[in-house]
């Protein structure tokens, strides 16, 4: 019985091991046949279960046939997907070296590299190999890896060389013009490749450089889920030009929205209209709601619908990638920002919401921007003395030095003299007001701006996180366009646009941006210029029982917040 036994476990243990040769033969001789698709990136998608849109071909096949390959794309095209297909494509297929890069870890982790995990596991017994969280590999010139391209980081692509070598920036307007010259300068073979893919936001960009050269446009209205329901219209934009703009087919229109202009539920469709093929990707819905809640000629519908550049930013008073340099330096050194704050007083801008829009606070404090915060109105008549009350408080709770300024125009009015009543050290700001350089500026609100423009071209300023309003800001300030008045000559002033026209831009009051600027009118004198840094902070000191000479803004905010 016992030997029967082991000759029973004996036969298993060898069927076992010849089953696995075989998925081992079936297995490499899969992989070698991976070959074939060198030259076929369209083949090679279909092979592993993804069917390409018309516009994932064309980038795909770009980055067969040229060394640079620039797409810009709408939102929920497919563009992470086919450029996870690109890289298993070039390492699977193209025996090659890939190497992917964006702006932020997450952006790296969960959107390209999470369709690339997906992907890959849907197809592991085809394509063999190993992969962990940011790498795949083949072998050691056949693969694939993930990393955080620090904006400021000039060694980024350092060494970052091979005979098949591809390079893909991820979310391509976020990346800085220093990452993307080692971008470039790594593309030195001839079987070598570069794709810069990404949401068309910023004109300043190097990807909007990159794009002047040579691109591919995905715009929302090619892709499969929504190409059916639209058509081209002619209508006047708010500058009295006649645009061509997609709007849904009047039958289409007339069946699938509701009373209030939505686009109602997929099961409650007409049978007979298509619903959407890629699930999860761009929606009628989706599209509609943006043009609701955006407008059709706005910047956020320029960038994520139509996959273009917005216009506006060319005549921009303060470009976003300044912004967005103000926040990179503050990340590169904290610490050092920080101790320059600290010998100056707190400043506050205060924008007085009208019951339609929000009251904004910007909180500075010397040249580090700090904090901006959103607070709903009521529309009844105490908005005005809730917001009073509010920056009362804040400013009991950030303790010593500060000034305060409040746009004194409209309702903003009775917030400044409740303020002022309570003995706070608080002045009116008009941006209509006369510029104190009146032969150069049109009037206050400009010559605001462009100090701000100053400042951040110069590199004096920095921008701490803001967190989820922190785009908000960056869109308010950078949509703000310039002119020049008066007859000519050196007569000529510049003018910052209205508010009227910025609001019609954003479809939204730019409230954040606006209490930016309204804090920024605020005196900024260091403590060496008369006041003693050790009397603002004796009180704390003493209560807290922290050493001054290890104090930071930080600390003193989480002590007060």
């Amino acid at each position: 019985m016992l030997r029967a036994i082991q000759k029973g476990e004996r036969l298993k243990k060898e069927l076992k091991e010849a089953r696995k040769r075989r998925r081992q033969k079936r297995t490499k001789s899969g992989h070698n046949s991976l070959t074939r698709f060198k030259d076929d990136p369209v083949g090679f998608s279909r092979f592993i279960g993804v069917a390409p849109t018309v516009d994932q071909q064309r980038f795909l096949e770009s980055v067969r046939d040229n060394p640079e390959t620039n797409v810009k794309a709408a939102h929920g095209v497919g563009k992470s997907i086919g450029s996870a297909v690109c890289v298993l494509w070039w390492v699977f297929a193209v025996d090659g070296l890939a190497i992917t890069t964006a702006p932020t870890e997450d952006q790296v982790k969960q959107i390209l590299w999470s369709e690339i995990r997906k992907i890959y596991d849907r197809n592991k017994e085809k394509l063999g190999g190993t992969r962990g969280e940011l790498f795949v590999r083949k072998s050691e010139t056949a693969r694939a890896y993930g990393f955080t391209a620090r904006n400021y980081d000039t060694n980024s692509f350092q060494g970052k060389h091979a005979d098949r070598l591809l390079l893909i920036a991820d979310e391509a307007d976020g990346i800085s013009d220093i990452i993307d010259d080692g971008f470039q300068s790594c593309l030195t073979g001839s079987s070598n490749r570069g794709l810069r893919i990404g949401n068309p936001l910023n004109k300043q960009s190097s990807f909007s450089k990159a794009c002047d050269r040579t691109a591919i446009t995905i715009p929302a209205w090619n892709h499969p889920n929504v190409a059916w329901a639209y058509h081209l219209e002619e209508t006047i934009d708010p500058s009295g030009k006649i645009r061509l703009i997609h709007r849904l087919k009047p039958s289409v229109a007339l069946q699938l929205l509701d009373s209030n202009g939505l686009v109602k539920t997929q099961d409650q469709w007409p049978p007979e209209f298509p619903r959407d093929v890629i699930p999860g990707a761009i929606s009628l819905k989706w599209i509609e709601e943006v043009r609701q809640d955006k407008g059709e000629f706005s910047v956020f519908w320029q960038g994520r619908v139509e996959g273009i550049f917005p216009e506006d930013v060319i005549e921009g008073i303060i470009p976003s990638t300044w912004l967005k340099a103000a926040r990179e330096r503050y990340d590169f050194n904290p610490e050092y920002w920080d101790r320059r704050a600290i010998i100056s007083p707190w400043r506050l801008g205060i924008d007085v919401g009208d019951g339609g829009d929000s009251h904004a606070v910007a909180l500075w404090r010397g040249d580090v921007l700090y904090e901006v915060v959103l607070y709903p109105t009521q529309g009844d008549e105490l908005d005005t003395i809730r917001i009073a009350d509010i920056v009362a408080e804040k400013i009991r709770k950030l303790g010593g030095a500060y000034y305060a300024a409040v746009d004194k125009t409209g309702v903003g009015a009775g917030t400044l003299a409740r303020l002022k009543q309570q003995g706070f050290l608080v002045r009116g700001c008009a941006f209509g007001e006369s510029a104190e350089n009146n032969h150069e500026f049109s009037n206050r609100k400009t010559e605001l701006f462009w100090k701000l423009r100053d400042g951040l071209r110069l590199g004096k300023i920095a921008i701490a996180p803001l967190g989820d309003i922190e785009d908000q800001v960056f869109e308010d300030l950078s949509s703000h366009r310039y002119s020049l008045s008066g007859k000519g000559g050196e007569d000529r002033q510049i003018a910052c646009e209205s508010k009227k026209h910025v609001r019609a831009r954003l479809k939204r009051s730019p409230d954040a941006g606006d209490s930016v600027i309204i804090g920024s009118s605020c005196p900024n004198p260091t403590f060496s210029d008369g006041v003693s840094e050790q009397d603002v902070l004796k009180e704390k000191v003493k209560q807290q029982q922290f050493n001054p000479e290890e104090v930071s803004v930080k600390k003193v905010r989480d002590l007060f917040s």
